[in-house]
This record gives C-alpha cells, sequence and structure tokens, in this order.
C-alpha cells in the first residue's frame, strides 16, 4: 500500500511542476497593443508543453533586459485577438511564440523547444533589438 502512496505521490509532484505559473507573467487576452514590439505565446489550457515553456523558459525571459523591450505575454489560441494579427502562415503548434510588431508577425519558433534553442531561435529574430 505505501508503494502505491508514492507513486501516487511522484505522479502528482511531477504534474504540479509542469503546472503553469500563472503569477510570472500578464495573462490577459484583451485587446493587443497597436504598436509595439512584443513576444507573444500562443497556448491553450492542459497542453503540457506550454507548461513546460512556462517553467522552463518564461522566467529566465521575464527577467532579462530583453524583456523590457519585447515584453511577453501569453495569449489562449482561441482568444479573439490571435484573429486580428498578421501572421505569415497559420497557427498548427502549441505553444508557437510569436515576435510581434505593430500588430505583424516578424518571427516565430513553433513547438516547445526548450530554453537554449529558444533563446538562440529569438537572438536570430531579434538580433538587433538589444541583448
Amino acid at each position: 500500500m505505501s508503494r502505491f502512496v508514492c507513486v501516487i505521490a511522484a505522479v502528482i509532484v511531477m504534474a504540479l511542476s509542469i503546472a503553469p505559473v500563472r503569477a510570472l507573467v500578464d495573462l490577459e487576452t484583451s485587446a493587443l497593443p497597436d504598436s509595439r514590439l512584443e513576444v507573444l505565446v500562443v497556448e491553450i489550457d492542459n497542453c503540457i508543453y506550454c507548461g513546460l515553456f512556462r517553467r522552463d523558459v518564461a522566467p529566465t525571459y521575464t527577467t532579462s533586459p530583453r524583456a523590457k523591450s519585447a515584453p511577453m505575454r501569453f495569449v489562449d489560441i482561441n482568444a479573439p485577438d490571435v484573429d486580428r494579427l498578421a501572421l505569415q502562415a497559420p497557427i498548427d503548434t502549441i505553444p508557437t511564440v510569436l515576435v510581434v510588431e505593430n500588430g505583424r508577425e516578424v518571427g516565430r519558433i513553433a513547438g516547445y523547444v526548450g530554453p537554449e534553442i529558444f533563446f538562440h531561435s529569438l537572438s536570430q529574430i531579434l538580433p538587433d533589438r538589444g541583448p
């Protein structure tokens, strides 16, 4: 019986470790700003990889100098605001990170790629926009 309890406890701890960390970022999905640079993470509830992104990538990004000039915001794929963006292609992978300037997509990172590849890819999208 105690082995069963340990297994259940381990599963609960693992689930909590990848649960969305909602306090780290602004989750407001009302109107998107008309003119500014943003990093939008398009996600959906109960997405394991979205939770991993929030746990492994978002905390480092939101405390970085780059976040001051291009803040990160999470948007649900079903939010009407996503339809107002001028996207280069449809979003077919969750999470998808969109770099948006003046409501137009200037780059994207599709899927959860982990912190190292995320930051490298972002530096390729925003090479002249700060650290």
